[in-house]
């Protein structure tokens, strides 16, 4: 009997070496109150349009470090307070020269046109949101803060109706939908489900970003497990929907854009956060406007750190 037991196990453990059991992992944010967790997101884009036959080409290089802390911890929602920490935004196009700016750049000296007020006037000045262990968006307040401190940064001289478009156009990236879009972003790498190295799984999503809807078809998998960080491949197509129609200055736009996008993504596999992320996009398509075709290509390099 102990032989045959004994010969049980060896075969047993012959079996384990030749199938590995891998432990599976849940991958969802997992929070502590009082944590606070760094984000610091770097996009360049490369943009050739064509109107009238004549290409023009524009380059943008933006830098974002955002802190959220974990204010409040019930059942599995999380209350974070989203502070902005430093914005820093380059553009470069030979129709319409070049606007940066930089919150960090004093005060007396700066010369970022009125775009540059505005983005100091929101560093520091929080945000508050409630999220669940996916990253769905239960609330978010606090914009209405935001655009009134954008408000008041405007020169006094500046006309109102100027203004407004300012503050609309610029504060579309700090609207409730934009947070929903940022949280989509971050945590749209969950399955939703307990997972093995080697899964793979697809995420469909509609996400609205400031002048447009994107749909995105992504699959993602799990490629590895190390130094406590899930390692994630990722995949997919962005497109705009079907017939989609934006509007620009009180005109129709028709718009159509497909791409795809591929990367690799780390996340903390204890709190669910992004430690490091690289994403490249490509994209073309067509704007019309008032009959007129205007063709566009873009492609895109988005870096995400916890630093």
């Amino acid at each position: 009997m102990k032989r045959f037991t004994l010969k049980i196990s060896i075969s047993a453990l012959a079996l384990m070496l030749v199938f590995p059991v891998f432990s599976q992992i849940t991958l969802q944010y997992n929070f502590k109150q009082g944590e606070t967790f760094k984000q610091n997101m770097e996009v360049s884009m490369n943009v050739v349009h064509s109107i009238m036959d004549q290409e023009m080409k524009a380059s943008i290089t933006m830098n974002c470090k955002t802190n959220y802390e974990v204010m409040d911890v019930k059942d599995e929602n999380y209350t974070l307070k989203i502070t902005y920490k430093e914005f820093k935004m380059n553009t470069a196009a030979p129709d319409a020269g070049n606007i940066s700016f930089d919150s960090n750049t004093p005060e007396d000296i700066a010369t970022q046109q009125d775009l540059g007020p505005m983005f100091k006037a929101i560093v520091d000045k929080p945000l508050e949101t409630v999220i669940t262990k996916r990253g769905e968006v239960v609330s978010a307040k606090g914009m209405e803060k935001l655009a009134e401190a954008m408000r008041n940064s405007l020169d006094e001289n500046i006309p109102e109706d100027i203004k407004q478009q300012l503050i609309t156009q610029t504060g579309a990236q700090f609207s409730e939908e934009s947070i929903k879009a940022l949280f989509m972003q971050n945590s749209n790498f969950f399955p939703g489900k307990p997972v093995n190295t080697g899964d793979s799984w697809n995420v469909k999503t509609s996400m609205n970003i400031p002048n447009f809807t994107m749909d995105i078809d992504t699959k993602i998998t799990l490629n590895d497990i190390e130094n406590g960080e899930a390692v994630m491949e990722v995949e997919g197509n962005i497109s705009t929907p079907e017939g989609y129609e934006q509007e620009f200055n009180g005109m129709k736009v028709k718009v159509i854009f497909k791409g795809t996008q591929k990367g690799l993504v780390k996340i903390n596999r204890n709190t669910g956060w992004i430690t490091s992320s690289n994403m490249t996009q490509s994209f073309s398509g067509n704007m019309e406007i008032q009959g007129m075709q205007i063709p566009i290509s873009a492609t895109s390099t988005i870096l995400i750190t916890d630093k």
